[in-house]
C-alpha cells in the first residue's frame, strides 16, 4: 500500500507526519491486500484564526478499479484524519462485502464468536 500525504495552506509538522503515517498503516492494515494507494490532502479553511477548521480527504485506490473518499473537519490534523480513516475502513468493508456476497470478519472476531459458543453450549448442559 503507496501512502502519499500533501497540504495547502496548512503547514504539516514531520511529529504530525509521522503520527499520521502510523495511524493510516495501523487501521488499513487488514485492508493491504484491497487498497493499492491512499493519498490523504489537508487543508486549513480559516487559517490562523482557530476553531474547528482542519480539513482531511482521504481517497483510497482499489485494486478492482475502484476509488473511494472520505473527508472530515477537526481542530487538529489527526482529529480529522482519525475521523476520515474511521469512514474510509467503514466503506471499504462495505465494498467488500457487497463484492463478496457475505460480511467481511476479522480473524479475531471470528475467534470471540467461536469461543463465546463453545462456552454458551457448556453453561446449557
Amino acid at each position: 500500500m503507496i501512502l502519499e500525504m500533501n497540504s495547502t495552506k496548512a503547514g504539516l509538522e514531520e511529529a504530525v507526519k509521522h503520527k499520521a503515517n502510523q495511524l493510516l498503516r495501523f487501521s488499513l492494515s487488514r485492508f493491504e491486500g484491497v487498497i493499492t494507494r491512499v493519498k490523504v490532502h489537508f487543508s486549513d479553511t480559516n487559517g490562523p484564526k482557530g476553531g474547528v477548521d482542519k480539513r482531511c480527504r482521504i481517497s483510497a485506490k482499489l485494486r478492482t478499479d475502484g476509488q473511494l473518499v472520505a473527508s472530515g473537519e477537526g481542530c487538529d490534523h489527526i482529529e480529522a484524519l482519525s475521523y476520515c480513516v474511521d469512514k474510509l475502513s467503514r466503506s471499504v468493508r462495505r465494498e467488500i462485502e457487497k463484492r463478496r456476497g457475505f460480511p467481511f470478519y476479522n480473524k479475531r472476531n471470528i475467534l470471540d464468536a467461536v469461543t463465546d459458543k463453545n462456552e454458551s453450549t457448556m453453561v446449557k448442559r
